[in-house]
């Protein structure tokens, strides 16, 4: 499903979960079910919807690369024992992926992580995850890129990922994941043209996506350019109604940079006003952060109000319970 891969999570879930019910081994809707569940931080429901889609339709390597990754988010979470068996479930799936398809991108950066991260007892092995690295960068010199970035940072060669990034883009220019990346470091260094010129290519390739328009929120908030930003909303609620993350991503930035807090008030509960998108900040980050615009603009009782509601929401929320103690 295209709309998959340009975010648009709630739309996938209405017409996935509508073909699942149809026929519970449609297994292009069971992989979209795995998607949406996994862009909501639903490991088991991803993990589930994903194991049928393989049973359903075993000849598909996105389906078993997508397999692999929730059985290594469980294993995360897991106790030792399980985390061997899920370890050896995502070198298996990630391998039967690429054998079915070379170019699954996803399969390289999911073994990858695994020989980075898993024990030799059980088949990790850095130097395999350099080969797959090296071998991608002759597929697609983005995607290389990339996989170079994930383990100088496994290697905490932090100095270099800037330096992979940037050549990434520069490698394609009309990357939209490089674009936005790139855009991202230069605005962190305060390189505000160049950094918007990435962040407007990532938004004229991909107009209906909901990153560019978010990036250059922040960008366009840290120089104080309420006007366009004002433009940039309203243009980016149209092209993108059902994901407002650039409003949330222009109240946080401005609550960071303690900027026109009325504004940031606004778009907070802007935000609010429904579902989040899948993998868009949670209702009660979009509470705990209003609650703290609150506290600044002096108005404390509303502010714990926010915060309280922030933590009801998810009760394992650390810096919202340390921020409703602290306002207590």
């Amino acid at each position: 499903m295209s709309l998959l891969e340009d975010g648009h999570y709630k739309r996938a879930r209405a017409i996935a979960d509508a073909r699942v019910k149809q026929n519970p081994k449609d297994a292009e809707a069971l992989y979209a079910m795995a998607r949406v569940r996994l862009a909501y931080n639903d490991l088991e429901g991803a993990h589930s919807f994903a194991e049928r889609a393989v049973a359903a339709d075993g000849s598909k390597g996105a389906y078993h690369c997508l397999l692999g990754q929730t059985s290594g988010n469980k294993a995360q979470k897991a106790g030792v024992f399980s985390k061997f068996g899920l370890g050896r479930a995502v070198k298996k799936e990630g391998e039967a992926g690429l054998k079915l398809d070379t170019k699954q991108f996803d399969c390289y950066h999911l073994l990858i992580a695994f020989h980075l991260q898993a024990p030799g007892m059980i088949g990790g092995d850095p130097k395999k995850a350099q080969e797959l690295a090296d071998k991608l960068m002759t597929i697609d010199p983005v995607e290389g890129y990339y996989a170079q970035a994930r383990i100088a940072q496994h290697n905490k060669q932090t100095d270099k990922l800037n330096d992979l990034y940037i050549k990434a883009a520069q490698a394609n220019p009309r990357s939209y994941k490089a674009n936005l990346t790139v855009a991202g470091i230069y605005g962190g260094q305060k390189k505000f043209d160049v950094a918007e010129k990435h962040a407007r290519e990532a938004l004229k390739s991909e107009p209906n996506r909901h990153g560019a328009f978010s990036v250059l929120a922040q960008l366009l908030v840290a120089q104080d350019k309420w006007s366009e930003l004002d433009t940039l909303l309203a243009q980016a609620e149209k092209a993108v109604p059902e994901n407002l993350n650039p409003y949330f991503q222009a109240g946080r930035v401005a609550l960071v940079e303690n900027k026109d807090l009325a504004r940031a008030e606004k778009y907070f509960r802007k935000y609010l006003t429904q579902e989040p998108e899948g993998a868009a900040p949670s209702k009660a980050a979009a509470h705990w952060r209003l609650g703290l615009v609150l506290e600044k603009q002096g108005k404390k009782d509303q502010a714990r109000q926010e915060i309280r509601t922030a933590v009801a929401l998810d009760p394992a929320f650390e810096p919202a319970k340390k921020d409703l103690e602290r306002l207590k």
